[in-house]
């Protein structure tokens, strides 16, 4: 005889650090306030909800009534509130200190907002550690939410998951529900009725516990994602959803995580590894162990014999976004920097804390199906709640450390004003820092080969059929035509004073596009960095140049003179030639970010001269003998002047991304690259001095 089947909803809604507030209210007014609308006309329904600290602040600013809606709905027994880090961290690439002081906050906002104390935690992108218990116990919390897949990795069965599970990590416990990763898919997608069928199936499987089904996911599907609002409200399958269970109430209960701890036990104990959901852990794989794994997981589906294929393959480790992507690794290290920091300040410092913690907020440090580290305005909010705590604090003038973990010591200088890190290997200007505007201004995205690139090379126009509701999982959509030619990809990351040398007749399309001959060793060769005084650094290298296809001895020498009352830099370079002499093209490329790159208020300006190809950002083009460029953004009333001593040829053109997110492949102005390129042509010991001049002030001066 069929048991019954108790049914968990929850819901959990998110929108990162320094998103735009157009796309908020958006989301508040396709998916957050019209569920509420919806539930609140289903009070036998109840559900967990989850909403990050960002939303809560933005809802108490814009939409004060979607927190008094929620308010009531606690008070009536209806939701039950669910913690997590408050800014929406992956707790476990923050300290610890901060994982607590993230949970706490989110802890002491629910209990003033609605009077109650979360006992459970929604898990930022289900990201599992075996430590977490200990963590979670610490804050106070009982139960956390992750992925069957999690469960799989370890040989469950779906049959085994209808229950929670504890897990312990030094004798420290708390209890684990795994989300039903079928009812997951199904919703919002397919009819009510078929979940119903599920559940109705899982009541049918043997055993005589109570068992237990939990669909949890983003609220952004219940009318964001493409097609859904439609779908869900105007089609009123969430309607036709809650009436569904009310009317299989017979077999069917819906109750909350808390009240089934409180009713029924645990089924044992699980060691769960480090995971997250499947997706994800193929998004964390480098390129072509990706492509393996979805030749494997193919070959397993056509099989017949695996009904998720998925399952059987395993994925990679969340951590190795940091490791595929240099900016998320960069980025995340600022962050442990600016909390050790903090740390070591000793400070109680409540709008530093609150700093920090906004740039621990999760999105822009890895990329799947949504833009993340892709996205510029991600990125730059990161960094200036960096900056705005780091303005706080104590720091050396000139820093010798490894910030990003590769091995080798970065430099830093740091002044009220300006902050800039060198790192040796390419003796590059890594990160430059307006503190007043507290704006990193080479925050720029090396461009690189992603597995969503093939689907592109063979996508024509794939439309939806009108914009009806599909997974985004499934979308495949171009949001302009001839994306496929800008598939451009970098053989080094992109960073300032990066140096090249090329052949005489390399134009600016060959050296735009990466496809030039690179004739030196020193783009990503390690340069030796000293120190003088407070002001000075100096990067020098002993290489090698070949442009006949026989390696000439290079030495080139940059002595970096910083002024800490402003946010400037002279680089005087020497570039001396051994051996039987050098004659090429010798280049210093320089990238900076202003975020956008067509808006008719940031713009690119030579004192007495019409730039040729337009002035937008995103635009390129050839100058002959320019002594000085400015790159200005009226909107952040800040410029860039670059000077160049002698004069000296110009190349600039867009750095731009194609990349996967939730409404298709899109195009993204990530900065721009402005080359100083110097014809040389030196006899044996002779050298070729010039100066480069880097300023950042506000627009008017």
């Amino acid at each position: 005889m069929p048991g019954k089947v108790t049914f968990i909803l929850g819901i959990h809604n998110h929108q990162p650090v320094g998103n735009f507030d157009h796309v908020i209210e958006e989301a508040c007014k396709k998916a957050y306030l019209p569920f509420i609308e919806v539930m609140k006309d289903y009070p036998r329904v109840p559900f967990a909800l989850h909403c990050s600290g960002i939303l809560w602040d933005w809802f108490a600013e814009k939409h004060p009534e979607y927190t008094g809606a929620v308010a009531s709905m606690v008070s009536a027994g209806q939701v039950e509130i669910m913690s997590g880090g408050y800014y929406e961290p992956i707790l476990t690439i923050i300290p610890e200190r901060d994982r607590q002081g993230q949970l706490a906050m989110m802890k002491d906002f629910v209990d003033g907002a609605f009077g109650v104390k979360p006992r459970g935690c929604w898990l930022t992108e289900r990201i599992w550690d075996p430590h977490l218990p200990d963590t979670l116990s610490k804050a106070d919390l009982e139960y956390v939410i992750v992925d069957d897949s999690h469960f799989k990795s370890t040989g469950f069965t779906s049959q085994q998951m209808r229950g929670f599970f504890l897990s312990e990590e030094n004798g420290v416990y708390i209890n684990v529900f795994p989300i039903d990763k079928t009812l997951r898919y199904l919703t919002p997608f397919h009819d009510p009725q078929e979940a119903i069928v599920h559940l109705r199936a899982i009541s049918e499987e043997p055993g005589g516990e109570r068992k237990i089904a939990v669909l949890a996911d983003d609220g952004e599907k219940f009318g964001l994602w493409t097609g859904t609002y439609d779908l869900v409200y105007r089609r009123e399958w969430l309607r036709r959803f809650c009436d569904a269970l009310m009317e299989n109430s017979d077999w069917l209960e819906v109750s909350t995580f808390s009240r089934v701890i409180d009713e029924t036990h645990p089924r044992g104990i699980v060691y769960l590894p480090t995971a997250s959901y499947s997706e994800m852990m193929e998004w964390a794989l480098p390129l072509r162990a990706q492509e393996a794994y979805q030749d494997a997981k193919g070959l397993l589906a056509g099989s017949g014999r695996f009904p998720d294929a998925a399952e059987v393959v395993k994925g990679g480790f969340w951590r190795n976004f940091l490791v595929k992507y240099e900016e998320a690794n960069w980025m995340h290290k600022r962050m442990l920097r600016a909390s050790a920091l903090l740390d070591e300040s000793g400070k109680v410092d409540a709008e530093a804390r609150s700093h920090l913690y906004q740039a621990q907020c999760n999105c822009a440090y890895w990329h799947g199906l949504f833009g993340g580290l892709y996205l510029p305005h991600l990125r730059s909010a990161i960094f200036r709640h960096v900056l705005e705590m780091e303005a706080v604090m104590a720091r050396p003038a000139l820093e010798r450390t490894d910030i990003d973990g590769d091995g080798v010591e970065e430099v830093i200088f740091s002044s009220p004003k300006m902050q800039a890190f060198f790192k040796a290997k390419g003796g590059v200007l890594r990160e430059l820092d307006d503190m007043r505007a507290r704006f990193n201004l080479t925050d720029t995205l090396t461009r690189r080969e992603e597995i969503y690139h093939r689907n592109l090379r063979d996508l024509e126009k794939h439309e939806t059929g009108g914009g009806e509701a599909v997974s985004i999982h499934n979308l495949a959509t171009a949001k302009e035509e001839g994306l496929a030619k800008r598939l451009l990809y970098d053989r080094w990351p992109k960073a300032s004073l990066s140096d090249r040398f090329m052949p005489a007749d390399t134009t600016l399309d060959e050296f735009a596009s990466g496809a030039y001959a690179e004739l030196g060793d020193f783009v990503d060769g390690l340069y030796d960095i000293e120190t003088e005084g407070d002001d000075v650094v100096i990067m020098a290298r002993d290489g090698s140049v070949a442009p006949d296809g026989s390696p000439v001895p290079v030495r080139v020498e940059k002595r970096i003179t910083l002024d800490g009352g402003g946010v400037s830099m002279n680089v005087d370079y020497t570039v001396t030639a051994g051996g039987k002499g050098l004659s090429c093209l010798f280049a210093v490329e320089n990238v900076f970010s202003f975020l956008a790159g067509d808006a008719p208020d940031r713009y690119f300006e030579i004192p007495g001269r019409k730039i040729g190809g337009g002035r937008n950002l995103a635009s390129r083009g050839v100058e002959e003998d320019v002594e000085t460029l400015r790159i200005i953004d009226e909107w952040m009333d800040l410029s860039v002047t670059l000077e160049m001593s002698p004069g000296t040829g110009l190349w600039r053109y867009p750095i731009e991304t194609v990349s996967n997110s939730d409404s298709g492949f899109e195009r993204v102005y990530q900065g721009s690259a402005v080359v100083a390129v110097r014809r040389l042509d030196l006899e044996p010991g002779e050298a070729e001095r010039f100066t480069l001049t880097i300023r950042s002030r506000s627009v008017s001066q």
